[in-house]
């Protein structure tokens, strides 16, 4: 299974590639244009297809790789948090009384740290 990392930059390299072979199909199109138009189509696309890259670039570094210490934390918060909602909670769902979601957080993080 991919992270959502990996599966954010294939989306963004997939939208680029799609933009790219737009500016194919219009590079492909110029020939039925009237000749005096032709030649201000080419530097309009040149520009397009540069803006498109920049872009892509960009979307591609911004993505940012969880390392490793964070997605373990992650997971043991996880755990953390159902073991204290058990604890916490009666069978139907409600908080013990006098319990409250604070209290429900406080364990966990205290459970996690435990871990």
């Amino acid at each position: 299974m991919a992270s959502a990392e990996d599966q954010a930059i294939a989306a963004i390299n997939a939208a680029e590639a799609l933009a790219l072979s737009n500016i194919e199909v219009l590079r492909q199109m110029k020939a039925i244009l009237p000749k005096e138009i032709r030649p201000l189509v080419e530097p309009a696309i040149r520009s397009n297809q540069l803006g498109i890259e920049l872009v892509a670039g960009a979307e591609r570094s911004a993505v940012r790789k969880v390392s490793a210490a964070t997605r373990k934390g992650r997971k043991n918060l996880s755990k953390a948090l159902k073991e204290a909602n058990a604890r916490l909670r009666k069978k139907n769902g409600q908080l013990k009384k006098g319990k409250t979601q604070t209290d429900v957080m406080r364990l966990a993080q205290r459970l996690k740290k435990k871990m």
